[in-house]
């Protein structure tokens, strides 16, 4: 019974030590959502200027404590909205080892696409002339108009051609005849647009489009996140989108949820809100890892 029951004990110890071997690993696996495996306290700095008018103000967060250089996130607010939307998260990625910035910026007079670019492209230097961020892996996110300029950021030929791209329900292609239908288009022509109208110059709607941009050095991964029931931008944006990239070999995403409500029906129940905001943020998390 002596010999059997210390068999018996080294049996359960080697199992102890396999399941807790195994469990470990899958926590790593699953749960690592830190490149290098820390939880980093957040460091919110808010209303920093990043420019002369009033608007020009960004929120920063940045992990406490940590050294050398992160990648950084540019969060960008859609029409009429304001960064403090987007402060949770702002405050998910200092967490996660990355500096953040959640921008305003002005949104008139018209044609509004200069204040608008011209503004986010101000900030965006703001972040890359920060010394504890690594130039190499900046990432662009926003929502509806925001998502317009952080696909345009991914896009065009310029030094701040961003290495991530986040689009939640944002427009690309002032082109495509499905927006002409939108109620967004009348508004866009008015405002975005100064008043002049696609047959009066196609080549400035071409030109402010972020798929006519579209080449192999673009940001080499996407995400693209909208909901079914959105009724101000076209669900043809993102096909089109999607496949000019995919054309010249970059990787996309495209997630979409059952939504309700009015404008861009974002409307979810809370475990549906909550999956996804965590796509959103493990999406940029990951690729700038």
């Amino acid at each position: 019974m002596g010999t059997l029951s210390s068999k018996a004990a080294v049996f359960l110890f080697s199992l102890f030590v396999i399941l807790t071997v195994t469990i470990a690993m899958r926590r790593s696996q699953t749960t690592g959502a830190k490149a290098d495996g820390v939880q980093y306290e957040a460091i919110v700095e808010p209303d920093i200027a990043y420019g002369s008018q009033t608007k020009q103000r960004l929120d920063l967060c940045r992990p406490k404590n940590a050294i050398g250089k992160h990648g950084g996130v540019m969060i960008i607010h859609g029409g009429g909205g304001d960064k403090s939307q987007h402060r949770d998260q702002c405050k998910s990625f200092a967490e996660r080892g990355l500096v953040a910035i959640a921008v305003n910026y002005r949104e008139d007079p018209p044609p509004t696409w200069k204040v608008i670019l011209g503004d986010n492209a101000m900030a965006m230097d703001w972040l890359l002339a920060r010394p504890d961020v690594d130039t190499n892996r900046i990432g662009a996110m926003g929502a509806s108009l925001g998502g317009y300029v952080a696909s345009y950021f991914g896009t065009y030929d310029d030094p701040r051609k961003v290495d991530c791209t986040e689009n939640n329900f944002g427009p690309m292609d002032f082109t495509d005849t499905n927006f002409e239908g939108s109620p967004l288009y009348d508004e866009a022509v008015s405002k975005f647009f100064g008043g002049v109208t696609y047959d009066e110059n196609p080549q400035l709607y071409v030109r402010l489009s972020p798929i006519s941009h579209v080449t192999a050095d673009d940001a080499p991964k996407w995400l693209f996140t909208r909901s079914t029931n959105d009724h101000l931008v076209p669900r043809s944006q993102f096909e089109r989108m999607i496949a000019a990239l995919n054309g010249v070999g970059i990787q996309t995403e495209l997630y979409e949820y059952n939504g309700s409500g009015g404008g861009h029906a974002n409307k979810l129940p809370p475990l549906e809100a909550l999956k996804l905001y965590r796509k959103r943020i493990n999406f940029m998390e990951t690729c700038l890892r």
